[in-house]
């Protein structure tokens, strides 16, 4: 507990990602944290998970409890720490960081008998928040490009949404296309636009055999392990193998990739400036 004389003093870092449930998805959690941890030596760093239904099957299943960020932030402040940033740690600017949004605005208004919950409370952007961000994401992933891109395409798997930010996946398609002009580089998307079907399409005109498949997400959890690697028939490593492609896969998050964590990182500067 911080004593009430130095709360004022002290900092927290709250990471907030949606979550995952697969052991394997750890590792791009675990190493965000420690990168954080390197760039705020001796401030205390804490997570939660927005998604409700990954906090109760990890609960349910490992007996391991994480808080959601309302239950996160009430710790802090109980715990004594007066100023905090809330590092977002979601892809773009979705529902998920919307209602992150609505969370931080609120407690940011509330004053209690003591003064205001918190003296600062400062939410960070999202990893694609403006137009730099999706040009330092298009050159993180050019380590993922096969070296011999006539022959082999690389197709990103994002989550996608239905949320009125659904157009970030697209414009990311976009510039991923002019960066990589030639080189037979494409995002698709588990729910929302671009779809898969419109990759196949694009595979199809390039003439390549071979496809390279990574995940576009914070970790490489049930999304990459099922719907992009799984031996199921609608899993994309199936659909592309039912048109003849040679597929690899690449298993690991963006949380594992230095060039995308040090855009979190920077993100959680500005913050925290």
């Amino acid at each position: 507990m911080v004593n009430a004389k130095a709360k004022a003093d002290i900092p927290a870092i709250l990471l907030v990602a949606f979550g995952t449930s697969a052991p394997e998805g750890r590792a791009a959690l675990d190493h965000i944290e420690a990168k954080v941890k390197a760039a705020f030596p001796g401030v205390e760093v804490r997570w939660s998970y927005t998604s409700s239904m990954i906090r109760k099957k990890i609960s349910r299943e490992q007996q391991v409890f994480i808080d959601s960020p309302l239950t996160a932030l009430a710790k802090l402040r109980d715990d004594g720490y007066n100023q905090v940033v809330v590092h977002s740690l979601h892809i773009f600017p979705g529902r998920e960081y919307c209602d992150l949004e609505d969370i931080v605005r609120s407690l940011q208004a509330m004053k209690t008998s003591d003064g205001p919950v918190f003296d600062r409370l400062v939410l960070s952007d999202s990893l694609l928040h403006e137009f730099d961000d999706y040009r330092r994401a298009c050159e993180a992933i050019a380590g993922l490009i096969p070296e011999n891109s006539d022959e082999e395409a690389l197709l990103l798997m994002g989550h996608g949404t239905d949320h009125r930010s659904l157009s970030v996946f697209g414009c990311l398609n976009d510039l991923l296309r002019h960066q990589y002009r030639g080189k037979n580089v494409m995002l698709a998307t588990v729910e929302g636009y671009p779809k898969l079907q419109h990759a196949l399409n694009d595979l199809a005109a390039s003439g390549v055999k071979k496809v390279k498949v990574a995940p576009f997400l914070v970790v490489a959890g049930s999304h990459a392990q099922k719907d992009m690697a799984g031996d199921a028939p609608h899993s994309w490593k199936s659909r592309l193998e039912a048109k003849g492609y040679d597929v690899s896969l690449h298993m690991q998050g963006l949380g594992e990739n230095d060039a995308i964590v040090e855009m979190m990182v920077d993100h959680l500067k500005k913050a925290w400036r």
